[in-house]
């Protein structure tokens, strides 16, 4: 990967007037730098985060010329934000944003991590699709739970035609074969 390609912070995000591009004002370990983008995932609300930049002279993968400051929209652009095709072969046209432990000014990872906080954004635990599956053991066990709490509320009263058609449907999930984790 070459040298001028790196990890930077996110310090602030404006609109170009009249265009549909930002200007990302980024830093290094050394100084600032504007990049005009039209990357769609640059958002106000990921100022602070880390974010991968190719700096003036970097020679990007996929392009003819080292990368260079240039007008784009009538805003000068001092390098330009990296997407995944260029440095793994992923995506293309959304920036790519780290985690925050990557340091600022170093080079950025040569594999596409896997983010940390994906899987308590996606589902907290034990619900949805990462709910823990009963053994078979665990599926009897319960059964028989829930057959002796009906029989406690068929003893203790209400409608006994309600409880036994209750009991049915219970009983019958409970001799349905155990679904293969």
């Amino acid at each position: 990967m070459h040298p001028e390609i790196v990890v930077m912070e996110l310090l602030a995000v404006a609109d170009v007037p009249g265009k549909k591009l930002k200007a990302a004002t980024v830093r290094d370990a050394d100084r600032q730098y504007k990049i005009v983008t039209n990357a769609k995932n640059v958002l106000e609300e990921k100022v602070g985060k880390k974010i991968v930049v190719a700096r003036p002279g970097a020679e990007v993968p996929g392009l003819d010329e080292p990368v260079k400051k240039a007008n784009v929209g009538g805003v000068l652009s001092e390098g330009m934000l990296v997407d995944a095709k260029m440095l793994w072969g992923g995506s293309a046209g959304t920036a790519i944003f780290l985690d925050d432990d990557y340091e600022v000014g170093a080079a950025p990872p040569a594999s596409k991590p896997r983010p940390k906080e994906a899987a308590s954004e996606v589902a907290p635990a034990g619900e949805g699709l990462f709910a823990k599956k009963l053994t078979k053991e665990e599926k009897k066990a319960k059964a028989k739970a829930d057959r002796e709490a009906r029989k406690a509320r068929k003893a203790g009263g209400g409608g006994a035609a309600e409880a036994e058609a209750a009991d049915d449907a219970d009983d019958a999930a409970a001799r349905a074969p155990a679904e293969d984790a």
